[in-house]
């Protein structure tokens, strides 16, 4: 088995250590360093697979006779403004432990904002001690742009805070507790009942 690797990144190296473990058998030729590489040699692409992020179109056309095309990450929003094979499916990653890290980001970043904790620890960086008046937290509806895997598990941990919970995603989606909106024509509705945005 060929696999042709794209990343661009400083974790590029960790993948491939990942990759040629996980992998021993299979052949991976790291295009992610491909630049310096003659255009001719770049023409030879016989993987069987693709695994990328991000690529540019010339890696794309260079995989002739590659069976699928591996996404790293969950948002192909790169891939779609490239010409892909039609023939050729896409898997992306779903979650991979990601949901649980922005729903912990996101619940942090929102009560550190609601409870104004950086205020208190300017007042305690200047010996001050001053109790803040609480805020309503019906006052900061919480707007998460997408409702797949991610979105979801994002909206189900920032619910039991008390916060109004809105969800907007491309066509209609139902998350429980969650005031869905979708599509172009309600997008601006949901901006304007949005108080924290999650994108």
């Amino acid at each position: 088995m060929k696999i042709s690797f794209y990343f661009r990144d400083e974790e590029a190296p960790l993948w491939m250590q990942a990759l040629r473990q996980a992998l021993p058998q299979a052949q991976i030729e790291d295009w992610s360093v491909m630049d310096a590489v003659p255009d001719a040699l770049r023409q030879a692409g016989d993987a069987d697979y693709a695994l990328a992020w991000s690529p540019p179109q010339a890696f794309i056309d260079s995989q002739r006779r590659i069976k699928a095309l591996f996404n790293i990450g969950a948002g192909v929003d790169a891939l779609l403004k490239l010409r892909l094979p039609e023939h050729v499916p896409v898997i992306r990653l779903d979650d991979a432990g990601m949901g649980a890290q922005m729903a912990d980001y996101v619940c942090h970043y929102l009560l550190r904002h609601v409870r104004e904790f950086d205020q208190y620890e300017i007042a305690q960086g200047a010996s001050q001690w001053k109790q803040r008046e609480a805020r309503n937290r019906a006052d900061f509806p919480v707007g998460i742009m997408g409702l797949g895997v991610l979105g979801s598990r994002v909206a189900q941990a920032v619910r039991p805070f008390g916060f109004p919970v809105l969800g907007w995603s491309r066509s209609p989606s139902k998350v429980e507790g969650v005031r869905c909106f979708h599509g172009a024509d309600q997008f601006k509705d949901f901006l304007g009942a949005t108080k924290v945005l999650v994108c």
